[in-house]
């Protein structure tokens, strides 16, 4: 597995967020490849160390594919805020060897998900 890092600036109230990330492998209408990290507590700077591993899907068809990354912050039960997401296409990284690197996050917009 290979270490996740994702800076996060504080909330708009101020407060460090409660960030964890949530991946998907699109398109995936069904989301059966949700995969969701812990929740780090109160920090800018969590780390993540998670192996994604997906069974059963041919190596052709995961290099047509897009992991979704996203980082949230948990606000409450309903509630989570976005607080960057990043789209890496499978075709651009060797699926036999460990990938380390840096994923620069965007947003989509502001708002919940």
């Amino acid at each position: 597995a290979c270490p996740h890092r994702a800076p996060q600036p504080p909330l708009q109230d101020g407060n460090d967020p409660d960030p964890y990330v949530k991946t998907y492998l699109l398109p995936d209408p069904q989301k059966t490849t949700k995969r969701k990290t812990k929740v780090a507590r109160k920090t800018c700077n969590p780390t993540y160390n998670e192996m994604l591993v997906y069974d059963g899907i041919p190596r052709g068809d995961l290099e047509q594919r897009e992991l979704r990354l996203s980082v949230l912050s948990e606000e409450g039960f309903w509630e989570n805020i976005l607080l960057g997401e990043v789209g890496i296409r499978l075709r651009d990284l060797d699926l036999a060897q460990e990938k380390m690197g840096w994923f620069a996050l965007g947003s989509r917009g502001h708002g919940t998900l």
